[in-house]
Formats: C-alpha cells, sequence, structure tokens
C-alpha cells in the first residue's frame, strides 16, 4: 500500500473515532437533559456532562480527601508502572524462552495455564497474609493478572515463526544466538506488542483491585470510596481518568510498536 493510501485510510479512521465520541457524548447529554422538567436518566445515577466537568474542575482545585488528583493519579502510575514493568521484563523473556526449548515449556507451561484462569482478586486475603496491607501487594496482584498472558503470548509468537526462515538462516551459518536475534525476535514482536497492548487495558482495570486493599490514595480508591457517600460525578471523573490514562497509555505501546516493528503486516 503506497503511503498516500495510508495517510488517506488514517484520517478516515481518525475521523470515524471523532465521530463515534462525538456521538457518545451527544447521547449522554440527551439522556441527561432536563425535558418537561426531568431528564431520562435521574443525576444520582448518570450526571451531565457539564456536572461531571464541573466536579473535575473542583478535584483538580481541591483535591479530594487532603489529597490533590494529580497526587491520586501519580499513586496509581506508580503501582501500574512498577507491576507492568515487572510484568513485562520478567515474562516475555521467559516466554520467549518456552517457545525455543520444549523442557522448559514442559516445565513451565502447566503452572502457567493454571494460573491464568484463577480469579485473582480472591486471592486478594491470601496476598494480605503473605505481603502484608503496603504497596507490595497491589503491585503483586498486578503482576498476577499480567504475567500469564505476556508468557503465553510471547511462546506462541516464536512458536508461530515460520520454520523456513529458520532453516534459511541455519543454511547461511547463522549460529543459534544470531537466529534468535535476527530472526526469531524480531519475528515475535508483532506477537508481543499485542498482547502488551491487551495487558495495559488489563492493567488498568486490576488498579481497581489493588486499591482495594487498604489505601487511601489512588483513582480507583478515589472512585470507589466516593461510591460509600453516593458522590456520583466523583465516581464518574474516576472512571473516566482512569478510561483516558488507559487510552493514553495504548497510544503510546502503538506508536512504541511502529517504530520499532515498521514492517508489521508488510510481510509476505
Amino acid at each position: 500500500m503506497s503511503g498516500n493510501a495510508r495517510s488517506v485510510r488514517s484520517r478516515r479512521s481518525l475521523w470515524i473515532n471523532l465521530a463515534s465520541f462525538v456521538g457518545l457524548l451527544v447521547l449522554w447529554v440527551l439522556v441527561t437533559t432536563p425535558v418537561a422538567g426531568k431528564p431520562l436518566v435521574a443525576p444520582l445515577f448518570l450526571p451531565s456532562p457539564g456536572s461531571v466537568w464541573d466536579t473535575f474542575l473542583m478535584l483538580v482545585k481541591n483535591g479530594y480527601q487532603g489529597k490533590s488528583l494529580w497526587f491520586h493519579l501519580g499513586i496509581s502510575l506508580f503501582r501500574f508502572g512498577v507491576a507492568f514493568a515487572v510484568s513485562v521484563l520478567v515474562a516475555v523473556p521467559l516466554g520467549l524462552w518456552m517457545g525455543m526449548n520444549e523442557t522448559v515449556k514442559a516445565v513451565l507451561d502447566p503452572p502457567i495455564e493454571i494460573s491464568r484462569p484463577m480469579p485473582k482478586l480472591a486471592l486478594l486475603p491470601l496476598l494480605i497474609i503473605w505481603f502484608g496491607i503496603g504497596e507490595l501487594a497491589k503491585v503483586v496482584i498486578i503482576v498476577l493478572a499480567l504475567f500469564p498472558i505476556l508468557s503465553i503470548s510471547a511462546m506462541q509468537a516464536v512458536r508461530g515463526v515460520g520454520r523456513r526462515k529458520i532453516q534459511a538462516a541455519m543454511a547461511l551459518g547463522a549460529s543459534r544466538s544470531m537466529i534468535f536475534r535476527r530472526v526469531i525476535f524480531p519475528a515475535s514482536l508483532p506477537g508481543i506488542f499485542t498482547s502488551v497492548r491487551v495487558c495495559i487495558g488489563l492493567g488498568v482495570t486490576m488498579l481497581v483491585g489493588a486499591e482495594m486493599i487498604a489505601t487511601s490514595a489512588g483513582i480507583a480508591y478515589m472512585a470507589m470510596s466516593a461510591s460509600d457517600f453516593l458522590l456520583t460525578n466523583v465516581v464518574l471523573v474516576g472512571a473516566l481518568v482512569m478510561a483516558v490514562l488507559g487510552y493514553m497509555l495504548d497510544l503510546c505501546a502503538r506508536a512504541l510498536e511502529n517504530r520499532i516493528v515498521h514492517w508489521g503486516g508488510k510481510e509476505g
């Protein structure tokens, strides 16, 4: 596909994305605007966009429970960032190793597969017993959710590398390490980046579970705490901040993927 055609397709996708966002916003306005003195949905259940925006500005100015909104956001980013970095730095190399070595796969695949469908929030009491109520337990529960997905995806990405590419490299006299660096790892990157993007969304979601463990800061904590007092505006602000956070992180991952895996989707 030519660069001009790709540019046209990219602009078209951007306009469709904007139209989708505007459509949702218009729908939100319609169901919360009073008609004959009464909105279709009561403000307790769904405040208007203007009301939520005013609450956001109030939180920016005054904070929540004595802490600024940026402090809550920074704490959540710290928890997510540490857990995500640990997951990627450990699970991806392990998955690559499993994909290249049948013995390692036979040893590690069963426990990873068993842990994958396990409900992580059910482990919260156990994590508190093991790691206490500090930051470690919050990071561990996010890691437990991300680790199986990243490791299995990396393993499958390696196993999906075309055999002919490896055989061609061997025929040219490439060593085992060179085959990994020049053939297997680059060919696995698109699959790894796909799992990374999936895990960004899952990791932001798991922040809610992580911030259920005795804490007094964090965006998810702010939203859950506000729900106890029926502060729907604050709950929505927290949910929207987390949604924007996840979307921005996904955009960063996409930009990094486009820069590193620039050949993705162009191979025959």
